[in-house]
């Protein structure tokens, strides 16, 4: 146990990050130690290639702003641990992120006594929020999917909705070196009889499609061209014949808002318009086309899918001035493909 939560942090963050999985059930078997009581707690299951975060954080505002207490997962982190755990939009505090690790420090010991195994980090931090969220009485929970959907550690629950923002080429060594490989192992959070919001490419709607048929549940397609930008700075979007200002820039971000509108009007039909409309706008999300000093703006895209739409942003946001790109990447994440997109709007 821990009485520092550096020392904490340091110990999670230490422990075995991935291994090959063909199911679960140690996931499951886990969670049943806990013997968490989730049952009147809404829960929404967020994955896609790019834009999955944005989605949890505006679902998440919308539903803070309507009075409802929400409990969020995302991940990574940009500047602090803390922040892939928040309530009410707020990341966890450290008293409370000391309690949780020593919590999963102790599952994971008994977990190890019972079947000679221990938990991966990610699985740990999957098990430390829902342990979080339910000793916060939260009413949702918004759960972001680390990678693909089937076999990831948040996929160990029923939903009340689930959401596929897109498929793009990333994650290949785990997902597969196709769109429909990847659409595959992201359809695998659809439960039985539970429903989809997806904005994913049309090319994939027939995939979708019979993979919600054969699990008698439903979908949701969100087509582009349903949602109208009406302008870039404010950045106002018309949806279903309401308009929205959006505190996220980027056109991509027009789509992501479109679903979190869908996800809290399915979940709670009564809604406040004005919930939704003071969520949008006051959604915040850092790294996200985002100033961080007068001229630099820093974004996280780090697959070519993502660089795309940054790119399509950049050209209509600031088609006034030369940009200066200054880029890293992981090696597995396709590096010379994307700085060869960067190449057709750098200055240098």
């Amino acid at each position: 146990m821990f009485n520092k939560v550096n020392e904490a942090i340091n110990w999670i963050e230490t422990q075995i990050k991935f291994r090959p999985k063909t199911s679960l059930d140690h996931m499951k078997d886990a969670l049943s130690i806990l013997q968490l009581d989730l049952s009147n707690i809404k829960k929404i299951h967020v994955t896609g290639t790019n834009g999955k975060g944005s989605v949890c954080m505006m679902t998440s505002q919308i539903l803070i702003e309507q009075g409802l207490s929400v409990g969020t997962f995302i991940s990574p982190y940009l500047v602090r641990f803390n922040e892939r755990i928040k309530l009410n939009g707020k990341d966890i505090e450290d008293n409370d992120l000391l309690k949780s690790i020593n919590e999963v420090y102790q599952l994971n010991q008994n977990y190890h006594k019972k079947s000679g195994q221990t938990l991966s980090f990610f699985e740990l931090m999957t098990l430390m929020s829902l342990i979080y969220f339910v000793n916060s009485k939260v009413d949702v929970i918004v759960m972001e999917v680390g990678i693909g959907g089937l076999l990831d550690a948040t996929n160990i629950l029923n939903y009340d909705v689930s959401v596929i923002t897109n498929v793009g080429m990333d994650h290949m060594k785990q997902l597969g070196n196709t769109l429909e490989s990847i659409a595959a192992n992201k359809l695998g959070i659809l439960k039985p009889n539970g429903h989809l919001f997806t904005s994913v490419d049309a090319s994939l709607h027939e995939q979708f499609t019979e993979y919600a048929q054969k699990n008698d549940a439903t979908v949701t397609f969100i087509k582009p061209d349903s949602i109208e930008s009406i302008s870039e700075q404010p950045h106002i979007i018309k949806y279903k014949n309401n308009f929205y200002k959006l505190s996220l820039l980027g056109e991509f971000q027009k789509t992501n808002a479109a679903l979190a509108i869908d996800i809290v009007r399915y979940l709670y039909p009564n809604i406040a318009e004005s919930s939704i409309l003071l969520g949008l706008a006051n959604t915040v999300y850092p790294g996200r086309l985002e100033t961080v000093l007068d001229g630099v703006i820093i974004d996280g895209a780090h697959n070519p899918h993502a660089i795309e739409k940054v790119i399509f942003s950049l050209k209509s946001l600031f088609s006034v001035y030369n940009i200066h790109v200054l880029f890293s990447a992981l090696s597995d994440k396709e590096p010379e493909i994307m700085l060869r997109q960067l190449e057709s709007i750098a200055k240098s």
